[in-house]
């Protein structure tokens, strides 16, 4: 199970806001700042621990983790929430999100 960090509520008033870490970071790099700032602007906002980060397993080693598999990651997380979210990315996650648009719709 993939480590998410969540705050404001899944109210369904507009789409959530899905982070994604880059290479040598987890979803703490979003929590401080980024996370609380949105939620107190009234957005559901959540980071994702891509797996070999953070708090999220990996069943095989880092080394052999694909972007592909942190595409599949997001994907996860995404699919669990009510509608498409904004997907905002950093670094790596930029370039994970970019993979994920390719074959994923979002806002």
């Amino acid at each position: 199970m993939l480590e998410v960090i969540e705050r404001g509520t899944r109210n369904g008033s507009g789409p959530s806001l899905l982070f994604v870490h880059g290479t040598w970071h987890a979803a703490w790099c979003w929590e401080e700042h980024f996370l609380d700032f949105f939620a107190s602007k009234g957005h559901h906002a959540l980071a994702v621990s891509l797996r070999g980060h953070g708090g999220s397993p990996s069943p095989k080693p880092l080394r052999w983790v694909t972007i592909a598999d942190y595409v599949d990651d997001v994907a996860a997380v995404a699919d669990e929430l009510p509608s498409r979210p904004v997907v905002i990315g950093h670094s790596m996650g930029g370039f994970i999100v970019q993979k994920y648009l390719e074959s994923h719709s979002a806002p």
